[in-house]
């Protein structure tokens, strides 16, 4: 072995320990904050949407994604836990990404068959206009529809992505590499967009399938829904869906 290898295997073993010391202190700093209480109540809806939802009707390929669009927001959380503001937020962008294309491929099973040979890809203005003119939501504003709220959360989750915004960045004017940063304040900012982003889902997904939760049926999975939707977004759904969802 090389000196020079054994120099950046040496730094390799001070950086990990670095770094998991400094993960679980950011933890320990953060875990207080009413952000993450609210933020697994919340995440309790998309399972819900998993399990009452979209495994008993979708498709497994499709119902794969919404598997992954899950497992994003759990990412978004865990990666929040510990200050990492920027990756989280990259997740919540996928998130969305991963949910359309679910409620998508669900219904075009040809172009689900062409994804998997490689044949076949759609963007996000793309499946947002597909949502747009869709039967069921055409006709519903877009707070009701969640349209509005996946559109504009995608726009400032992506500025997360690519670095386009200064207040996403992870560096700061006398760090070269700042891998956490346990600020409540970027806490709060960033459970402000899990709020949307996961409302907007909620509220697609709601809309999409609301013949299937009209009065007592999936009692557990509206009852869930209800730590994920505002007042006024519940209120929406009873007028324009009759879709009725108590208050948590």
């Amino acid at each position: 072995m090389s000196q020079l290898q054994k120099e950046i295997d040496a730094n390799h073993a001070a950086f990990f320990k670095d770094w998991t010391l400094q993960a679980a202190k950011n933890w320990k700093t953060l875990q207080k904050h009413p952000a993450y209480e609210a933020s697994y109540r919340r995440l309790s809806a998309i399972q819900a949407l998993k399990a009452y939802l979209v495994v008993p009707t979708y498709s497994k390929p499709s119902a794969a994604f919404f598997f992954e669009a899950h497992n994003d927001t759990l990412v978004s959380h865990v990666n929040a836990s510990v200050g990492a503001w920027r990756a989280s937020l990259q997740s919540l962008r996928s998130c969305i990404e991963n949910a359309l294309c679910a409620a998508y491929y669900n219904e075009h099973p040809v172009e689900l068959e062409l994804w998997g040979e490689g044949k076949f890809i759609i963007g996000l203005t793309e499946l947002l206009r597909y949502f747009e003119k869709h039967p069921r939501l055409s006709k519903l504003a877009e707070n009701v529809s969640g349209l509005g709220y996946l559109r504009a959360e995608y726009a400032t989750l992506s500025k997360a992505v690519h670095a386009s915004a200064a207040n996403f960045r992870m560096t700061d004017p006398v760090s070269d590499v700042l891998l956490w940063d346990p600020d409540p304040v970027k806490a709060a900012m960033w459970s402000a967009r899990e709020k949307r982003t996961i409302e907007g889902v909620c509220l697609l997904l709601t809309c999409l399938h609301s013949e299937r939760l009209q009065g007592t049926q999936l009692t557990p999975l509206r009852d869930a829904l209800s730590f994920s939707l505002s007042a006024s977004s519940r209120t929406l759904l009873k007028q324009a869906v009759s879709v009725i969802i108590q208050s948590p």
